[in-house]
């Protein structure tokens, strides 16, 4: 397997833009009109983009000339929440946002996710799938731990790994779409077999 950073991938990743307490007028608890989606850490439940979802968080911005510059453009995004408790099997955690979940052509990420974009748009589909369960694994969280003690997951911490090549990515990707379930024991050796490619 190829090793890159981020910036050979032609990847970035960003903390999410939106602080909802400074846009607190624009929030809405449910879609509307004129609104866009926000997505917070607590719409990925067990793996799976939940939204909209009835809990504490909101579910919408309104997209207006104040909000639009923290707002995204509606594509395949992937995203690592920020915080995990200590008890908590891993301490990355990523998921596949996917633009046919929503209708609009923005989309907002709360804080408290970390964002893998480029230029601030989204990134090929297959690639997302793949960074996922790059990410997913059990030798990242491991190496992770390693480096950093705490069970904050920074910007700066994912920008410091060392990724699969875009190819592998999409090799990735396009095995983790046509699975079922993908089980912690199939990702581990789906990862562990590009490992074992001649680099």
């Amino acid at each position: 397997m190829a090793e890159r950073s981020l910036e050979e991938i032609g990847l970035e990743v960003s903390t999410g833009p939106v602080v909802d307490f400074r846009l607190k007028e624009y929030l809405r608890e449910n879609p509307e009109e004129g609104t866009v989606p926000l997505l917070y850490p607590a719409h990925f439940v067990n793996g799976q983009l939940e939204w909209p979802r009835q809990s504490k968080k909101p579910n919408a911005v309104i997209d207006s000339l104040e909000t639009r510059k923290w707002l995204y453009p509606k594509g395949f995004y992937t995203v690592v929440r920020r915080f995990s408790s200590k008890e908590e099997r891993r301490r990355i955690v990523a998921h596949v946002v996917d633009p046919a979940a929503f209708k609009s052509d923005a989309i907002g990420f709360e804080n408290h996710l970390n964002v893998f974009h480029s230029g601030k748009r989204g990134i090929d589909g297959d690639v997302a799938h793949g960074l996922a369960v790059f990410l997913n694994s059990t030798s990242v969280d491991d190496y992770f731990r390693r480096f950093s003690g705490h069970t904050q997951v920074n910007a700066t911490d994912l920008r410091l790994l060392l990724y699969p090549g875009r190819p592998d990515l999409q090799e990735l990707g396009r095995w983790a779409q046509v699975q079922g379930d993908i089980t912690q024991e199939l990702i581990d050796r789906q990862v562990a077999a590009l490992h074992g490619k001649a680099k």
